[in-house]
């Protein structure tokens, strides 16, 4: 199997190739500074938010640097799927972190702004190696041990190869803009060629559903091939009473509520059940309705578990699709 290219058994040459240096990449005491708000008053909203901004971004640092140490050690990094699906769910929620900081850019400045937009780019960019370097390494490893793949995974294989456009797109974007290392198209395609490998190998959950229907499929004709003979009444034992099985009452159906809490709407408790039983009727899984709604699947759960605040656009769009689920 090709393993593409850089593709070592130590992560030394990469880090180097792409000039991967946790202790010298952030440090956000350095960029507070910079931008001059480290000692902001909170006296106003705007003021609050570039606060806040602040806060989440230290989140960011530590979290990246925690990856990057982590990447550069080699840890993590099996031929377990369940390792793999780990890793990725860690940065997707990195993500997570930067886009709320991204989303609070308009209340700084114009220069400092921009200083804090190369900064994120440049984060999240450093990242974006680790996420593709490590996810060829894994289907490598993965592949290489011909260990099976555990039913439904295909989709989130699939998910990892669309992502593969996306960080071409980011790249096209703002590469050139804040000087970027470039990660090479002959990366990404070797990277696009193993996942398309493993996705054949790799059973989806429209695989278990044909299982499922064949098997009720053969059950019923083999019920018709058999000829019916009446049950035997059931032996009761004396002096004890036979009680009937009573249907469980079905509980009341979560509604999707949110609070307003300083301007803000957070998803009530229920809220994450609601929508979930609405993209069971309405067939999505939580991935496209994220895609639906313009965020990233680890955004949409934040924000349903009531963590986050949900923009007004994204509320109206959850309220519509909750409410065509429970009308149909």
């Amino acid at each position: 199997m090709t393993s593409g290219p850089n593709l070592t058994n130590s992560y030394t040459d990469r880090i180097r190739l792409f000039n991967i240096q946790p202790n010298a990449i952030w440090c956000f005491r350095a960029v507070s500074k910079h931008l001059g708000v480290a000692k902001l008053p909170l006296t106003t909203e705007s003021e609050k938010a570039r606060r806040e901004a602040l806060d989440l971004l230290a989140r960011v640092e530590k979290d990246g640097i925690a990856i990057l140490r982590r990447y550069e050690a080699g840890r993590d990094v099996s031929a377990r799927y369940q390792d793999f699906r780990r890793l990725i769910e860690k940065v997707d929620h990195f993500y997570v972190f930067i886009d709320l900081v991204e989303e609070r850019l308009p209340n700084f400045e114009a220069e400092k702004r921009e200083a804090l937009a190369r900064h994120l780019a440049e984060i999240r960019w450093r990242i974006v190696i680790v996420e593709v370097d490590t996810t060829q390494v894994f289907l490598v490893r993965i592949g290489e041990g011909r260990r099976p793949w555990p039913l439904g995974s295909r989709q989130f294989l699939e998910r990892r190869l669309a992502r593969l456009g996306e960080i071409a797109q980011f790249y096209d974007q703002f590469g050139e803009v804040y000087d970027l290392p470039a990660l090479g198209g002959a990366m990404l395609t070797a990277v696009g060629d193993l996942l398309k490998a493993q996705i054949a190998r790799a059973p989806g959950l429209d695989d278990f559903t044909l299982h499922a229907a064949f098997a009720q499929a053969a059950s019923a004709a083999l019920r018709s091939a058999t000829p019916s003979v009446p049950p035997s009444a059931p032996r009761r034992r004396p002096g004890r009473r036979q009680s009937a099985a009573l249907p469980r009452p079905a509980g009341p159906p979560a509604q999707f509520r949110t609070r307003e809490q300083a301007g803000r709407f957070y998803a009530e408790r229920d809220a994450i059940v609601a929508v979930a039983d609405a993209c069971r009727s309405a067939q999505l899984s939580m991935d496209d309705l994220a895609r639906k709604l313009g965020v990233s699947r680890p955004a949409l759960v934040l924000m349903l578990s009531g963590n986050d605040p949900i923009a007004s656009g994204t509320l109206e769009e959850l309220r519509s699709f909750v409410a065509r689920a429970s009308a149909a």
